[in-house]
């Protein structure tokens, strides 16, 4: 019995929580077969890598620093967050639309 990469219990963790594509991203195995890939929409959102056993996300923006987690839950906690900020800052931006 193989124990699954850290990437790959990332994205089975992820596969988790339907509310992630009810929201308009998606998880998905990344390009190379290995780390995973977040998209919000078609759009490239940001990946997480494995890298000396630590789980690295890179975000879309190349001005943002990278952010590192040790555990799966740690990642998947993150990922949850930044998906919920994206939905936020795009929520008060339409209500700013509408109040104007």
């Amino acid at each position: 019995m193989t124990i699954p990469t850290l990437d790959r219990q990332l994205l089975d963790r992820l596969s988790e929580f339907s509310e992630i594509e009810l929201s308009g991203f998606s998880a998905r195995e990344g390009l190379t077969g290995s780390g995973v890939t977040v998209l919000k929409g078609r759009t490239y959102f940001g990946s997480w890598r494995v890298t000396g056993g630590c789980l690295v996300w890179n975000y879309a923006s190349a001005h943002a620093q990278n952010h590192y987690e040790d555990t799966v839950e740690g990642a998947v906690r993150h990922t949850l967050l930044l998906i919920l900020q994206n939905l936020e800052i795009h929520r008060d931006a339409k209500i700013a639309a509408l109040a104007s």
